[in-house]
């Protein structure tokens, strides 16, 4: 198919070039397309003609026309700005859907399936195939696309939830063509000033994403407003909002807005503006806050909880108490205005930092009991990067005294202090760096007598497990390599981990509809051998209920909250066809149970099962042969 780009300027010539008139058949031929086609694309184009006072005119027998033609000097940096618009995946596609029906809940106009195809260039059976998509990513804003009275389809959902969808599809996408749409004429660059003028005064330091936000929100506040489109909030709210510090931040900054542009916001929009204030991310803590002592508090037990059911004593980390309490001072607030946030980077957490992931569960469930509140996994995510952070300064997953290291730089005495400096300042005490040498005096000796040689040269002569290639200026790749070659192989024997397998907990060939029929069969059958309570049970669903353990490629990893015992073993089961897991599908699930003596050993077989899922593609091997030797023979491969 002709891109989108092409044609539309290719019409827009033949419209200019024929001022009397030229049919659509005539334009098809040229063009190579249908007639239907150039009817989608003149529709298409008299959306672009009509802010300029120009139309697209049908006369019979002469076809189309442009009048007003001298109008349409801006239309040709319009159209390539639309142009830029790449319809040709499917992700764009699903953008472009959810752009337009956002931009049509300004007018509540509704749109047809047709129109939407034909602006889409797509048939009706693809778009509805990318409406189940949209609906999907609406939903997680609790917005629906519904049919309105026969005419066609709009967004339902309350103001808030769509002002947030609105900001976050801004800030995630940088869609120019949407964002100019959404918000025509508005001078982003003034109310970025505006904002940053107003938090300077009030000396409040944002994080730059949250700046970001803040900016977005309050252009779409002042769009909104135009269409009397606001956000309703109780008495009890308003004035809980109004008794804040950044309510009177807000205030500053739509009077600057009113001072500026003449633009005079409601005091619902104050409170709003106030709103996204109180759940954006500072760099410090602002002033005093009445629920400071009970945030500190909750940080109290949660650090005492993780203590005692992993096994993990961080009650005298000091800059981990800081974070948390900042942090769920924020989360708090946040939850309790019903505000929305994305974490980008949820899946790295946890998958890449289970452990960490699994600190963060536990803390939250812990926050929904004592505030009688609903934590999602993105603030779990948000929490899992504190005790990560934590983990690695205080070297806990090692459970053991610092590595040996030697470093050989082939630079200069200046480059090779800074690359010693780098290393100790990222792994702390984890590293004893035993000296800096030149590449010619590796040898045998050197070898036998440390835990590591990190080289920024090949080593000739040398092969060794022990020797890890870094950059002479130490690069993000380089500590991900150093923590996973490092600290992340297992030195635990094979045969103990090996006890952790029985071929009587390996089932094949099972048929279930739904994952907690899956979880039912796994803990049931453990609970028959006695390598399982029912109490650990009901903490393989509280940990599930919290946040899925689908992981992708197929599989699931389940395990328990925490473990009260000190049985440890590994279920596995494979179904004869994909249930879905929540949004993935799943066809083998492995249940991890690590008892508490065991605890050390947690994050490591996680991480093996993952690797030997993703980066081995088991799960392909087990469809396969549903062979429990062969299975682990090739996981225990992995150490």
């Amino acid at each position: 198919m002709v891109k989108l780009k092409k044609r539309s300027k290719r019409i827009f010539e033949l419209l200019k070039n024929y001022p009397n008139g030229i049919t659509g058949e005539q334009m098809a031929k040229q063009l190579g397309v249908s007639s239907r086609t150039i009817r989608s694309d003149i529709k298409f184009l008299q959306e672009l003609l009509e802010p300029h006072d120009v139309n697209i005119i049908a006369i019979p027998n002469r076809g189309y026309h442009i009048n007003n033609i001298e109008n349409v000097g801006q239309l040709e940096d319009e159209l390539s700005r639309q142009d830029n618009i790449n319809f040709e995946t499917s992700e764009e596609r699903i953008n472009c859907i959810i752009a337009k029906l956002l931009e049509n809940t300004f007018s509540e106009k509704p749109i047809t399936q047709m129109d939407l195809a034909d602006m889409l260039f797509v048939s009706v059976s693809t778009l509805k195939a990318h409406l189940c998509d949209a609906k999907k990513i609406l939903g997680k804003y609790d917005l629906k696309i519904v049919q309105y009275k026969g005419k066609g389809m709009i967004i339902d959902g309350e103001e808030i939830k769509i002002r947030y969808c609105m900001a976050e599809f801004i800030n995630k996408h940088n869609f120019k063509p949407f964002y100019q749409k959404i918000l025509p004429n508005t001078d982003m660059v003034k109310i970025d000033k505006i904002i940053k003028k107003i938090l300077n005064q009030r000396k409040l330091q944002l994080a730059d994403d949250a700046k970001e936000n803040l900016c977005a929100h309050t252009a779409i506040a002042v769009q909104r407003s135009k269409y009397n489109k606001t956000v309703l909030y109780s008495a009890s709210l308003a004035q809980k909002i109004s008794n804040t510090f950044e309510y009177d931040v807000a205030k500053d900054i739509v009077a600057e807005i009113y001072e500026q542009d003449g633009i005079d916001l409601s005091y619902a929009e104050i409170y709003y503006i106030a709103q996204c204030l109180l759940a954006s991310k500072k760099v410090f803590d602002m002033g005093e806050s009445a629920d400071k002592v009970h945030v500190k508090e909750l940080v109290d037990v949660i650090l005492r909880e993780i203590n005692e059911k992993m096994v993990i004593d961080f009650t005298n980390d000091e800059y981990l108490r800081d974070g948390l309490m900042l942090h769920l001072n924020i989360a708090l607030t946040r939850i309790e205005f019903h505000m929305i946030i994305r974490n980008e980077l949820l899946d790295t957490i946890k998958n890449d930092y289970p452990l960490a992931f699994q600190m963060g569960v536990i803390a939250g469930k812990i926050v929904e009991k004592y505030d009688n509140i609903k934590i999602n996994e993105n603030e779990i995510g948000y929490i899992a990067l504190h005790f990560g952070a934590a983990i690695s300064r205080n070297g806990i997953k090692e459970n053991i005294k610092a590595k040996n290291v030697v470093i050989v730089c082939s630079a200069g005495l200046g480059m090779s202090v800074l690359l010693k400096a780098k290393i100790e300042e990222h792994f702390n005490n984890r590293l004893n760096i035993m000296k800096i040498i030149p590449g010619y005096e590796v040898d045998n000796s050197i070898m036998d007598n440390t835990d590591f040689v990190f080289t920024t040269v090949p080593l000739k002569g040398i092969h060794s497990d022990k020797v890890i290639m870094i950059n002479h200026m130490l690069k993000e790749e380089d500590i991900v390599k150093i923590e996973n070659k490092v600290f992340r192989e297992n030195k635990t024997e094979k045969i103990e981990i090996e006890t952790f397998f029985s071929k009587t907990n390996f089932y094949i060939n099972k048929n279930f509809e739904g994952k907690n029929e899956c979880l039912h069969f796994l803990t049931d059958q453990a609970i028959k051998k006695g390598l399982m309570t029912s109490k650990i049970k009901e903490l393989v669903f509280e940990r599930e209920e919290m946040a899925s353990t689908a992981i992708g490629d197929l599989a699931a990893i389940p395990h328990p909250m925490y473990n009260e015992d000190n049985k440890s073993f590994v279920s596995c089961l494979i179904l004869d066809k994909a249930i879905m897991w929540e949004d993935l599908p799943v066809q083998v699930i492995f249940l991890l149970n690590i008892g508490k003596n065991n605890a050390n050993l947690w994050e490591t077989m996680f991480l093996k099962l993952y690797n030997y899922i993703k980066l081995k593609n088991g799960i392909n091997s087990m469809l396969e042969n549903k062979s429990y030797d062969l299975f682990l023979r090739e996981f225990m491969e992995m150490f």
